[in-house]
């Protein structure tokens, strides 16, 4: 009688879990995978490091977005000299 019961409660278990999961007892969010069909409106994204807006297509955006690329490759630059000299350093002797 004992493992019908424990039976029983596997599967009243498993399949709150799975209702769970599905999304019929709670509200699911959108799924990254599958995108969201109802969405109407879309969310502007922030500029990162001197980028201009995503959906800003004009000429003077373009010529931010180059001048930003470029101090970002000069700092790269700057940085990548900056290890090999350290890794080319010798030893001093104290």
């Amino acid at each position: 009688m004992a493992i019908k019961w424990g039976i029983a409660v596997i599967v009243v278990a498993a399949l709150a879990w799975l209702l769970w999961w599905s999304g019929w007892l709670t509200h699911k969010q959108n799924n990254p995978m599958t995108g969201n069909q109802n969405a109407t409106s879309t969310q502007e994204v922030a500029p990162i490091n001197g980028m201009s807006a995503s959906s800003d297509a004009s000429d003077a955006a373009i010529a931010q977005d180059s001048a930003a690329i470029d101090a970002q490759l000069s700092a790269y630059t700057t940085d990548a000299s900056d290890v090999d000299s350290s890794m080319n350093d010798k030893q001093i002797s104290q």
